[in-house]
């Protein structure tokens, strides 16, 4: 229990913090789910090559 309390503090700081300082230029979250998606996949493709 308390890791979530922990990680929603962290979330909700990390959000605030990011709104405050780029303001209306943050990214949308389907941009962020894209960017994740990509960098997910060009590692495993990295993993997959490195193991060859």
């Amino acid at each position: 229990m308390r890791y979530r309390i922990l990680g929603f503090a962290v979330w909700k700081g990390g959000t605030w913090y990011l709104r405050r300082r780029y303001g209306r230029w943050l990214p949308s979250r389907k941009m962020v789910a894209a960017g994740v998606v990509l960098v997910t996949v060009a590692a495993l493709a990295a993993k997959g090559r490195e193991e060859e």
